[in-house]
């Protein structure tokens, strides 16, 4: 990832989505009748096999009720009556033995990743340079995750595998998982699977995480998502599950683009807008052409956009209620720290500013800076484990030395936040940038994360 400067303060109008424009008798428990002088011989009825009940489509069982015998004398509503009420004989077969209160406890099984992959069965093109990849389970299982949640792929290229993690951008609870990918400049797995993934081809997975999400991060109803570029994937998410589930919640949301051509989910968004009244969408365009409004079709709200960037002055008009609401935050790095400093600046209470640790599918970017102080001295690098050792340059990343000799660690999310590089430094030292994931033991017994720790000397280490 790359970092950029704090954007400066330019004067803005507000760009606004307008939804506008974008079996047995029921008299068996009776007593029977009084009997008369004169008895009637009594006669039995037909017997009569009543058809079973059909199973609800949403529920199977291989269970069935034992066929059931009740015989019945009497059974007549009149207790004046002089005869005996005609004895009746009554026989049920097959009833299911579900009760109510078991069907709420039948859930569908969740997704393994361990053990199913997943398949596409959708592409969808969002803009020029991004796409979603809807995802089904081999075994039809149902997605089990928090909104805000990444996954990590493990794409193989040329016999190696790779993984990355993305952001789910589609809701918890479906049997579709939808992942929205941007390419990224020299990325190497995002842009593979932009050009060669296919419906019908599958991957392997790893375990859905992510300390980024509107189940764990506590919240208030009023709320104001804010992203960037392909960083509204988390955020989506977390809008369309609240908007589902709250219906008390009172979603502002802010997206910025650099141009018309480039806002992810411009139609998915206008839809939630004229469905949910709770819910406001504003869009802020760094580069256009002047003022102009258009829209996906006349059946559709429009979108109004002008020049303009992120700015305190910005944020102040838009949201004059910013201090009651909870803020989730997704984008560029620089963008995100220049929103965190507005927030700051406007004494908002941070305990309420929540925001992702990483730009989704950034691919190398992140290493590249962190390695940028490496100088030309080499170091000893010592994995035990798998016979390595070797001689790296001094100050380059943990996990690029890693993987360059051979050493099977992970590096998903590349950015500090999964936790899947995670190894334990048995000698020497490394400079860490992140410790997201890490517990205070892990760290005082010498664990850190590969993708987010440069070589400082001579090291030996150990993968967790």
């Amino acid at each position: 990832m790359s970092s950029s400067n704090t954007p400066s303060s330019p004067v803005l109008k507000p760009l606004k989505l307008n939804s506008s424009g974008l079996g047995q008798s029921a008299t068996s428990k009776e007593q029977p009748a009084p009997v008369s002088s004169k008895l009637q011989e009594p006669t039995l009825s037909t017997l009569k096999l009543s058809t079973p009940k059909p199973l609800s489509p949403k529920l199977s069982t291989s269970k069935l009720s034992p066929p059931k015998l009740n015989f019945t004398l009497g059974g007549s509503s009149s207790k004046n009556s002089s005869k005996l009420a005609t004895p009746k004989l009554n026989f049920s077969l097959g009833e299911t033995i579900t009760k109510p209160n078991d069907i709420k406890s039948l859930k569908p099984a969740a997704w393994s990743p361990s053990t199913t992959p997943l398949v596409l069965v959708k592409r969808e093109l969002e803009t020029h340079d991004s796409m979603s990849f809807t995802f089904a389970a081999a075994d039809q299982a149902q997605f089990d995750f928090k909104p805000g949640q990444f996954v990590t792929l493990a794409v193989n290229i040329d016999d190696k595998t790779h993984y990355r993690a993305y952001s789910i951008s589609s809701v918890p609870q479906q049997k579709q998982l939808r992942l929205t990918i941007k390419r990224v400049p020299d990325g190497l797995v995002s842009n593979w699977l932009a050009d060669n993934l296919s419906i019908g081809d599958s991957l392997s997975a790893l375990n859905i995480a992510g300390q980024f999400n509107s189940t764990d991060c506590t919240h208030k109803s009023k709320l104001l998502l804010i992203s960037a570029g392909c960083g509204i994937t988390p955020v989506m998410s977390i809008a369309k599950t609240l908007l589902a589930q709250d219906s008390d919640a009172d979603i502002e949301f802010l997206h910025c683009a650099r141009d018309k051509d480039n806002v992810i989910f411009h139609d998915e968004m206008q839809t939630l807008l004229a469905q949910h009244k709770n819910f406001n969408v504003q869009l802020l365009l760094e580069n256009s052409d002047g003022f102009a409004s258009f829209s996906a079709n006349t059946d559709n709200p429009s979108l109004s956009h002008q020049t303009g960037m992120v700015s305190s002055e910005v944020i102040q008009q838009l949201y004059p209620d910013l201090n009651q609401r909870t803020i989730f935050l997704c984008g560029p790095v620089g963008f995100m720290k220049a929103v965190e400093n507005i927030a700051q600046e406007s004494d908002f209470d941070m305990a309420n500013f929540f925001q992702e640790s990483f730009t989704p599918a950034a691919d190398n970017t992140q290493q590249e800076q962190i390695s940028s102080g490496a100088t030309a001295t080499s170091v000893m690098l010592h994995v035990p484990d798998f016979a390595v050792e070797a001689e790296v340059i001094q100050g380059s990343l943990l996990l690029d030395a890693l993987e360059k000799h051979g050493v099977p660690v992970i590096g998903a999310c590349r950015a500090g936040v999964c936790g899947s590089c995670k190894c334990k430094v048995t000698k020497g030292s490394v400079k860490s940038t992140s410790t997201e994931t890490l517990t205070a033991a892990e760290i005082e017994q010498g664990f850190v994360l590969a993708c987010s720790s440069t070589v400082e000397g001579d090291l030996a280490v150990a993968l967790s």
